[in-house]
């Protein structure tokens, strides 16, 4: 099954900066311009193709606005395509929640253990492995996705195109199209 996995475009908080996921955070003033370009590599790449026999999305606003724009406002709407749910940490500055622990240090920890009212990286790796033989299950050959970064790395790493423990090392840009084979 091919999966066409879409990255929301930029939103107003600063991920290095602000732990966000299950947040429901806003795309900036300049999404239009950013979802026009998106749109127009989902059109370049999908031309020639057979058309997609399904589209998802997260609900989190962010994904689902840019499902909207490129053409799917009635994108079916999955729980399982949020953001991993950093529980306490939502919206707290990361500086504050590491605490002077190096960055693989703190983070190699919550690959297998939740963040304090959270779920850990592996809890996240499980609900979208879930959803992809899920899909793949009903018989799709293609399919296309609006989520987040951390799903397109969980599904990356479902893919065998990386190690779930270095997925994260190359974060997909905001807007961008990951194609993955499964």
């Amino acid at each position: 099954m091919k999966v066409y996995i879409v990255r929301h475009t930029s939103v107003v908080l600063d991920g290095n900066e602000t732990c966000y996921g299950f947040s429901d955070v806003q795309t900036r003033e300049s999404f239009e311009q950013e979802a026009e370009q998106t749109k127009q590599t989902l059109e370049t790449l999908l031309r020639g193709e057979a058309p997609v026999e399904a589209v998802f999305t997260s609900p989190l606003s962010r994904a689902a606005k840019l499902a909207a724009y490129v053409g799917y406002p009635d994108a079916q709407r999955d729980d399982r395509l949020k953001e991993m749910n950093f529980g306490a940490w939502e919206l707290r500055p990361w500086a504050e929640l590491m605490q002077g622990k190096s960055y693989e240090e703190f983070f190699s920890y919550y690959i297998d253990h939740p963040t304090p009212g959270g779920e850990s990286l592996m809890m996240q790796y499980e609900r979208v492995r879930d959803f992809i033989l899920e899909q793949k299950a009903w018989g799709y050959s293609s399919i296309l996705v609006f989520c987040h970064g951390g799903v397109i790395n969980c599904a990356r790493a479902l893919s065998g195109e990386c190690e779930l423990r270095n997925a994260f090392a190359l974060l997909p840009g905001f807007g961008s199209v990951t194609e993955l084979e499964f």
